[in-house]
């Protein structure tokens, strides 16, 4: 109907026009305009301006009040009010003395009401474009023989799930034999934990999921091995002369490894003739800046403890704590006999170790000689012991020694790394498409140039294999670079590895969503990725929102429970329609929830495939079990058959990033939209460009849009539009195709 009235108005304009022309020129006043009729839009219209020739002054008058006119010297400029009504026209008369025209002013007709957007993406032709991950533990995702413990068949049956998900790879847990549950203390490198199956069980999943279009990534553990392995156990048995004893971080021969930012520790290996039997006489020095303890045979009579006004201990074999006698300022002296098959140490207090009270020796430097002053330490505290003692390094605890790859600059020479090596390239032979590498910043205690030249090596080491087994593409592999900040050093180990993950990025997806305001946040993200290239040119950066090892991304938002879940959904948005290579983490997509304060096993919960529960979602993690969380409702099955759940949610989004190229492997540019709360992004591939707009605050809000927003392909919440005016509910996101 308006554009009828449109056509009606524009007829009429053409007629006045014939007419008004006629009968009013004087011979004497001559009145020219260019041109003669103007056609406004109904919102936010440009300025137009009409060219004059006269042989005087003149002037021009607007006959409607909706028409603002301003001149100038041999012009005039037009301006409308925004039209909320019909189509409309109207006219400005100029004259200049005798002479008289008339410039016609049209407007189409403005929206009376906004309209609610409704999304039509193009339809899904079933080529995956894009490289989602799937993080997936083995031992809680799903187990196929009911033991209650995640096996590789389980994985096998859930491959649909997977695929629906659109997912091109999987990140599986550590696969290999382990003393815990979760698999990071490896016990054999080549070979696989019996619990979850044959080397024949994995080689049917890593076939069935290439049939489906998804590649299995392993995790491996680089930076040290658990206490099972042979390497470690025939240290163990003979420090000294063990065939494997360059494998790990020793003390009486190892490449300096000291702990940094306070990480790691020597253990004890055991062997040697470290304790003593017999009568000595302890006397501490506490004088000056560094303190001694002298030890020492003795004819003297043993003394019974100072058990009312000790400041300092002996702590020695079964016998605990043993208060000193103070004899002097700041000398404390005690005879007892001793029993011990490990040494002693010095407390300066009987009630906590906290707090630098412990004083031993130093790595490596922890015998002590009998009736020579020996000086104390409270960094690392070793033992002090009588005889020659072997102790190991771990960055993290005794359970897991770490590997010692030597010099960095000749590290592929040495044993630990031909081994390591030579146990992916079995993996890699079988099938297995890319690592996940754990703990990388740890293999050289934080120094991240030596960390970057072993990763460069052992990636070209295994790449090379990769390569030989008949693969035109590089082998995929990240880096658990969690080190600082992006800009230092995290964003450096590239250098090293053609991927890692970025932590900055969940944090930030955190932050702008706790808050509401988006804190520049597009800027922000195509600056990570800006800045892995510059590393390297076939950087890839991974993103993720949480992992196995950090508190539930729905906890950390503060949204919990089976509610509506507008943050937990709006998170997944974000993720899947920015640049790089997301992950998702197992249980995210049911809006799973939970915090590592008593255990990491809850925010490792199993999957809940049905609403009555496996026995792996029974069981739980290591016997631990979040019955709040784990019930019917946020099973597969229920979501499943729910619109509007959180899975159903993630299945649609990921299928539209395999959509469309430029969410699948586009750039990202900033758009420069209004609003506090307004994260916006442009997503470029090729001649394909979408509009990405993300209102990250739990109210609504308007927004002014120049783009087109006539081709809406993804909308989460509420959304109407109304001219150039976007309308956004609260945590809302809607993206166009411009």
């Amino acid at each position: 109907m308006n554009q009828l009235k449109y056509i009606l108005l524009a007829a009429l304009c053409a007629l006045f026009v014939s007419c008004g022309e006629q009968g009013k020129d004087n011979p004497t006043d001559s009145l020219t305009l260019n041109p003669t009729s103007l056609s406004f839009a109904a919102k936010g219209a440009s300025v137009q301006s009409v060219t004059v020739t006269a042989s005087g002054t003149w002037s021009a008058t607007p006959k409607a009040d909706w028409i603002h006119v301003s001149t100038a010297s041999g012009s005039f400029s037009v301006t409308v009010s925004d039209n909320d009504s019909d189509a409309r026209a109207g006219k400005i008369s100029v004259t200049c003395g005798s002479a008289s025209k008339e410039v016609f002013v049209s407007q189409v007709a403005g929206e009376k009401e906004a309209k609610a957007i409704v999304p039509q993406p193009a339809a899904f032709d079933g080529k995956k474009r894009a490289s989602t991950t799937y993080q997936l533990l083995i031992y809680s995702f799903a187990d196929s023989d009911g033991d209650g413990i995640g096996d590789f068949n389980g994985i096998t049956s859930k491959l649909d799930y997977l695929d629906g998900m659109g997912v091109t790879a999987l990140w599986l847990s550590p696969a290999h034999p382990t003393n815990s549950y979760h698999g990071y203390d490896v016990n054999d490198y080549f070979a696989l934990n019996p619990k979850f199956g044959t080397e024949a069980d994995f080689q049917n999943l890593i076939n069935k999921a290439h049939e489906k279009g998804i590649a299995i990534y392993m995790d491996y553990v680089l930076n040290h091995s658990g206490t099972g392995t042979e390497w470690f156990k025939s240290v163990k048995a003979d420090p000294k002369n063990s065939p494997y004893k360059d494998y790990y971080v020793l003390s009486y021969e190892y490449y300096p490894k000291e702990a940094a930012e306070g990480m790691g520790t020597w253990h004890s290996l055991g062997g040697g003739d470290i304790g003593y039997k017999g009568k000595l006489h302890f006397k501490v020095d506490w004088t000056g800046d560094t303190k001694y303890v002298t030890v020492s045979t003795t004819e003297a009579a043993a003394q019974d403890p100072n058990t009312t006004n000790a400041k300092r201990w002996i702590h020695v074999g079964s016998k605990g704590s043993l208060g000193m006698y103070e004899t002097s300022s700041n000398i404390f002296e005690l005879t007892i006999d001793v029993d011990t098959d490990w040494g002693f140490l010095v407390r300066s207090s009987n009630t906590t170790w906290d707090g630098g009270t412990k004083y031993g020796g130093k790595p490596g430097q922890n015998k002590i000689t009998l009736g020579e002053p020996f000086p104390l330490d409270n960094s690392t505290a070793s033992d002090i012991v009588f005889g020659e003692a072997y102790s190991y390094f771990a960055s993290f605890d005794g359970s897991m020694p770490d590997l010692n790859y030597g010099d960095p600059d000749a590290c592929e020479n040495s044993r630990a790394f031909k081994s390591t090596v030579e146990s992916a390239t079995k993996w890699v032979n079988m099938g297995v498409d890319g690592f996940r590498l754990d703990a990388v910043v740890w293999i050289y205690g934080g120094q991240w140039e030596s960390n970057v030249k072993f990763l460069d090596k052992w990636y070209q080491a295994v790449n090379s294999a990769y390569k030989t087994a008949g693969h035109p593409d590089p082998i995929f592999m990240v880096g658990e670079a969690w080190d600082g900040t992006h800009s230092n050093p995290e964003k450096y180990y590239y250098k090293g590895l053609p991927s890692n993950f970025e932590f900055d990025y969940g944090y930030a997806v955190r932050d702008m969503l706790k808050s509401g305001a988006s804190a520049n946040f597009a800027s922000k993200v195509s600056g990570f990725v800006t800045d892995h290239t510059a590393q390297r040119a076939d950087a890839i950066t991974s993103f993720f929102l949480s992992n196995h090892d950090e508190n539930r991304f729905a906890s950390e938002i503060g949204e919990t429970g089976m509610g509506t879940m507008p943050k937990r959904k709006q998170a997944a948005a974000i993720l899947l329609s920015g640049p790089g290579k997301p992950f998702i983490y197992q249980g995210e997509e049911l809006g799973y929830w939970g915090v590592k304060d008593t255990d990491d096993a809850y925010v490792r919960a199993p999957i809940m495939w049905n609403k009555s529960g496996s026995e792996c979602a029974k069981k739980g993690v290591n016997n631990k079990v979040d019955g709040n969380m784990l019930k019917a409702d946020i099973s597969v099955e229920a979501q499943s058959a729910t619109d509007g759940s959180i899975l159903k949610f993630y299945q649609s989004w990921s299928q539209l990033r395999n959509t469309y190229p430029a969410l699948a492997t586009g750039t990202m540019s900033k758009a420069n939209l209004q609003g506090t709360s307004i994260a916006a992004w442009y997503m470029t591939e090729g001649s394909q460009k979408l509009l990405v707009i993300h209102n990250v605050a739990p109210s609504g809000v308007a927004v002014s849009v120049s783009d087109s927003m006539d081709k809406p392909i993804a909308l989460l919440g509420t959304a109407t539009v109304k001219d150039k005016t976007l309308n956004l509910g609260g945590n809302s996101s809607v993206v166009f195709e411009l």
